[in-house]
């Protein structure tokens, strides 16, 4: 199925898939405020509130939250290894 897009300033984009709706709006080309719909639907909805694409940008991000406690655990644990080398 395809997708209309349709941006703040009246611009209008037709996306293949929903694979590639959900990469566009991940990469951060399509912002929340953008408007999309399927072709085959008259109503259109702000891409920070469709369901499909609810997470996407959380989801790539818990990388890096991950990694920085991982950091910090380690941190934690070289802290408390010198504390109770003394």
């Amino acid at each position: 199925m395809r997708y209309r897009v349709r941006s703040p300033r009246g611009e209008e984009l037709v996306v293949p898939s929903l694979a590639d709706l959900v990469a566009l709006y991940e990469s951060g080309f399509l912002g929340d405020e953008d408007l999309v719909r399927a072709e085959s639907s008259a109503v259109w909805t702000r891409c920070g509130e469709m369901s499909a694409l609810h997470g996407v940008r959380e989801r790539r991000r818990d990388p890096r939250r991950v990694g920085l406690l991982l950091v910090a655990l380690v941190a934690l644990a070289a802290g408390l290894g010198l504390l109770l080398a003394r």
